[in-house]
């Protein structure tokens, strides 16, 4: 089999059937691929209508996780039932076009680790939105590290490529789960590993975004998460020999920045309670002081986000005091 496309689904009902009309009417034999969807525990009729789905087209697979344990694990699944070559995922929300059987053509034929796609967004509004293009020629060969170190934000999702499931396996390093910002270290770990990729410059991928998405509002778990994405970062840059490469500095400021927006935004929170509640998501997962180690001239934390790191009651008392104030004035 050529290509698995993995979709995590969580009460996607009202997504998941345009996604999945998308990955059907590509060009592709049904023999070619399969379609894994893994529902995450939905409270509504996502599985109902996947398994409606399924019935019509037999390499539909539905994989249904005993507890919720958000997308990380549900990919982690869909990568360990995987049959395919290559594998591309898609999120349930999300649409995949007609490039991306180019980008598993250039894969293939180029034995590649990783192809990069040209992606579109569209957004509340209903505009289309192209993204950004790399500067490679389509097939031009070049690594990870070229890649990350030249175009760091290009696209720091996992969606926008297509991956050999052998190179995976190979690197071996899952998504991180019940997390909900599980992505980010996911394709940085594997663009250091991969030696081989390309560029497809025909869209492949169609992001559709949501102002009003889990990742975009403000919460203890959300903002807790965005931090502990940044000591995985910080983790990454602790386990490479040579720090002072482009790569290395961009995971630097990569994991500094997460953790830095955290604290920043906990006077966004409701209550002191909610502070509290950060503070111990963040330190269930992370030794929260181990963090003050990294004292590189150049990337050194704020004094605030030090003070946070240090003192916790004291930084939980100042951020409740705080809390009221800032909501006056946003509301003036």
């Amino acid at each position: 089999m050529k290509i698995s496309f993995i979709i995590p689904a969580y009460n996607a009902s009202k997504t998941i059937l345009c996604c999945l009309d998308s990955i059907y009417s590509l060009h592709l034999k049904g023999d070619e691929y399969e379609v894994i969807v893994i529902d995450d525990r939905s409270t509504d009729n996502t599985v109902a209508l996947v398994e409606d789905y399924a019935s019509c087209h037999p390499n539909l697979v539905l994989l249904r996780q005993t507890e919720n344990h958000r997308q990380g694990a549900a990919r982690n699944r869909g990568i360990a039932n995987a049959k395919g070559k290559f594998i591309v995922f898609v999120d349930s929300d999300d649409e995949t076009s007609q490039g991306v059987v180019e980008a598993i053509r250039l894969a293939e034929e180029k034995d590649l680790d990783m192809v990069a796609m040209r992606f579109a967004k569209i957004g509340d509004d209903g505009k289309n939105e192209e993204g950004k293009d790399l500067p490679y020629n389509p097939g031009t060969l070049f690594t990870g590290i070229e890649m990350q170190s030249e175009y760091p934000f290009w696209f720091t999702g996992p969606v926008a490529y297509v991956y050999r499931r052998s190179f995976l396996n190979d690197v071996n390093y899952p998504f991180a789960e019940d997390l909900l910002y599980e992505d980010s270290d996911f394709v940085n770990v594997h663009l250091f590993y991969a030696k081989r990729m390309a560029y497809c410059d025909e869209c492949g991928y169609v992001v559709h975004s949501n102002a009003n998405s889990t990742t975009n509002t403000i919460s203890y778990k959300n903002l807790a998460d965005y931090a502990l994405l940044g000591t995985r970062m910080l983790k990454i840059y602790s386990s490479l020999a040579d720090k002072a490469s482009k790569y290395a500095k961009v995971t630097l400021e990569g994991g500094s920045y997460n953790i830095m927006e955290a604290f920043r935004k906990l006077v966004k929170l409701g209550s002191r309670t909610e502070v509290r509640a950060f503070y111990d998501r963040l330190d269930e997962y992370y030794e929260r002081k181990r963090l003050l180690c990294y004292r590189e001239p150049a990337y050194c934390w704020t004094r605030w986000t030090r003070f946070c790191l240090r003192y916790r009651d004291l930084a939980i008392l100042i951020i409740g005091i705080a809390i009221p104030v800032v909501r006056i004035k946003v509301k003036n």
